[in-house]
């Protein structure tokens, strides 16, 4: 049987000069089939392989060289031999057969049985994707997106992305839908981004169903309506996804497009605080604080509290500082407390930064020093903090420094605070107009500029008229 193949093939040769790539490999399988110790003997083939060698050789069957193909690379009947594998997936490539074009390509993009050769993969990948092969069309997109062995192109990409997403590909889709979404290559176009999100989430994609719950969530490019952004909300969230689940939490949570509800908030918080999902883990902690949605549990807030704050949350650390502060679900301990504080205030918070100021002030666990008082205090009142703001005013009028005094109340009483109102008034009637301009020069400087551009006070210990060098020690 081989014999007669080997003389088709020979013939085959001599019938024409230029050398025919499909005889040549038909000549190269059966002499290593017939005469190598190395490769597999056709004799150890079983009958079915025999038969497909007979289809794919003698009478050049393309889906019989595709299965033989498949059988080479996956090691089926055979021993796996991705060489062999590509010259039968050329043979029925060079037929037409697409999904040989495809497995062919790939082997180039890998380099399996064939020298890695990118422009080799992505002629083979054209050539599927002309004969409507998503994964060829998805692949060759990609390809022209990430500039593999061609110019960078996201024109072209977009183009392979919109044949293959029209077909239902559903990475093309979410693909196409985040270049209009990010305006990668293409204008950013929100409508477009939520339409190929919309045909990528319809088929479950979890991710497109997040980001269209995110637009309508928001209005881009399409009307806000909080009723369809809770629908694609709870598809994603249904798949596990704990931002999904986060936002469900939130809009049940403080009444967005639903009624309020902190049974349905704590369960979504539950569901994405297990996934360790900090932001979720702080909210359920707060829901188990004040008993909402649950009975009130100061141990479970706590819990769910430090799972947050060991990792470095400086909300978490505030509010195990407020927890040892006033003994909720701990036994009181003011040490710990400042503790807790410091390593928030540290990072910046200013309610922190203020409960240790208000903690150095009075002495509660510490000996009592305005210095460090002041320091913390100057530090939260720069971030805005009008409790802070307040405290400032107030030492500078038990100095008779009106004129920083007038700055901090009049920056506390702007954001609402009464007694800062109260206490302004009480000292303004006091003061010369010349004072009261420059107060007011100060606080104007300050709220369009910062306190450190502004020429405002600097962190200084008002008691002594020592200027706080450096961050104090706790």
């Amino acid at each position: 049987m081989f014999k007669g193949w080997f003389h088709q093939a020979n013939a085959c040769l001599k019938e024409k000069p230029v050398i025919n790539t499909i005889c040549l490999i038909a000549c190269t399988l059966l002499l290593q089939a017939c005469a190598s110790t190395e490769l597999e003997k056709p004799e150890a083939f079983s009958k079915d392989t025999y038969d497909l060698y007979f289809l794919a050789l003698d009478q050049g069957d393309v889906q019989a060289q595709l299965q033989l193909g498949e059988m080479y690379a996956v090691g089926h009947e055979v021993s796996q031999d991705y060489t062999k594998a590509s010259s039968f997936y050329l043979l029925a490539a060079d037929q037409g057969n697409r999904t040989a074009q495809l497995r062919l390509a790939e082997m180039y993009t890998m380099g399996q049985g064939v020298s890695q050769d990118s422009a080799e993969a992505i002629r083979w990948y054209r050539l599927a994707a002309k004969q409507g092969d998503t994964l060829a069309q998805l692949r060759l997109g990609r390809m022209y997106d990430k500039g593999q062995g061609v110019p960078q192109d996201y024109r072209e990409a977009s183009r392979w992305y919109r044949i293959a997403g029209d077909l239902g590909d559903i990475q093309a889709q979410l693909r196409l839908g985040g270049m209009y979404d990010q305006g990668q290559g293409l204008p950013q176009n929100y409508q477009e981004a939520s339409y190929w999100y919309r045909m990528a989430a319809m088929q479950g994609t979890l991710q497109a169903q997040m980001r269209l719950g995110e637009m309508y969530d928001q209005g881009q490019g399409v009307q806000q309506n909080y009723h369809k952004a809770r629908r694609w909300y709870r598809m994603a969230a249904m798949q596990g996804s704990p931002e999904a689940q986060m936002r469900l939490g939130e809009m049940y949570d403080q009444g967005e497009g639903v009624e309020k509800d902190y049974i349905q908030a704590s369960n979504w918080y539950l569901l994405a605080a297990n996934t360790e999902n900090p932001s979720a883990q702080i909210r359920l902690a707060k829901m188990y604080a004040l008993g909402q949605g649950v009975s009130q549990n100061y141990t479970e807030a706590y819990r769910w509290y430090q799972k947050v704050a060991d990792q470095g949350n400086p909300i978490a650390q505030l509010q195990l500082g407020e927890m040892y502060k006033n003994g909720q679900g701990v036994p009181q301990d003011d040490t710990k407390a400042r503790h807790w504080y410091r390593l928030a205030a540290d990072q910046g918070n200013p309610l922190a930064q203020l409960y240790l100021g208000e903690m150095h002030e009075i002495g509660q666990g510490m000996p009592q020093d305005y210095s460090k008082a002041i320091h913390w205090y100057h530090l939260s009142a720069d971030q805005g903090e009008a409790q802070a703001q307040f405290k400032l005013g107030s030492l500078y009028v038990v100095q008779d420094d009106y004129v920083n005094a007038h700055m901090w109340l009049n920056l506390s009483a702007a954001s609402g605070n009464d007694k800062a109102q109260k206490m302004l008034s009480a000292i303004a009637s006091g003061m010369s107009y010349e004072q009261i301009a420059e107060a007011q020069k100060l606080a104007r400087n300050w709220d369009a500029e910062g306190s450190h551009q502004a020429g405002a006070p600097t962190q200084k210990d008002i008691f002594s008229g020592s200027t706080v060098s450096g961050e104090p020690s706790p």
